[in-house]
């Protein structure tokens, strides 16, 4: 069971996951959907430490990879606020908007703003994980490490929810990949440079990403000979 961008009431132990924009949030919530717990799904909400004693789990993405899969998902996507924009934009154009530093680096009132762009591509899981303020890197890494029982990584997708189900008792046996973005390139047929570029300006969601990625391979060295076999059954299961 799922319920979104709400603030448990009542609840001893209440599960929080918090989304971060294109970190494969629906197919998580399709697997949510599906366990007997209550999972509180924060789609619109940073990290809050409330009094109650709270699980809170996220997913992490490469912030290349994410910023790239903004960028052709928005294209993609007529739905999507800022397409009509972003629709006729290079990767070049829309990445000088991520690069404009004129720009305020909040989220502005009008979700058709072309300033979003900025908003939707600068240390956005810094901002999410640090309680709203993308340049406060130390604070997410801290709430990361005393507040979040579980940080998945977007490339040890199958991995991370292993790891997950494992230590709650879940079910993610049955999954459907939802919302992932068609037609964009491999991160290998990008220009280094752009690569590059995109980096620099996401240095504080780097650092994030580096340190979730770590912990979570401390993880998984961790497990047992058992544990380890049916992580690689696993694995054969869902790449077959």
């Amino acid at each position: 069971m799922i319920q979104f961008d709400q603030i448990p009431v009542n609840e001893k132990n209440p599960v929080i996951y918090i989304h971060i924009p294109k970190t494969g949030g629906k197919t998580m919530w399709g697997l949510f959907e599906k366990q007997d717990e209550l999972i509180h799904i924060w789609h619109n909400r940073y990290f809050e430490k409330l009094n109650e004693r709270a699980t809170y789990l996220t997913m992490l993405r490469h912030p290349v990879d994410r910023v790239i899969s903004t960028y052709y998902y928005i294209k993609q996507y007529k739905r999507d606020p800022l397409n009509k924009v972003v629709n006729s934009m290079s990767l070049e154009d829309f990445l000088g908007e991520m690069q404009d530093n004129t720009v305020e680096n909040k989220r502005y009132k009008s979700k058709s703003d072309i300033r979003n762009i900025r908003y939707r591509t600068v240390n956005l899981s810094t901002r999410y994980l640090a309680g709203g303020d993308p340049d406060a890197v130390k604070r997410a890494k801290r709430n990361m490490r005393r507040h979040f029982a579980f940080v998945g990584i977007m490339d040890l997708y199958l991995e991370s929810l292993y790891v997950m189900q494992k230590m709650y008792g879940w079910d993610f046996s049955s999954i459907q990949r939802r919302n992932s973005t068609k037609g964009r390139p491999k991160l290998t047929e990008i220009d280094p440079n752009i690569i590059q570029t995109i980096e620099t300006y996401n240095q504080h969601d780097m650092a994030l990403y580096t340190d979730a990625k770590k912990i979570l391979k401390e993880k998984l060295n961790q497990l047992k000979e058992q544990e380890r076999y049916e992580l690689n059954h696993w694995l054969q299961q869902r790449m077959a």
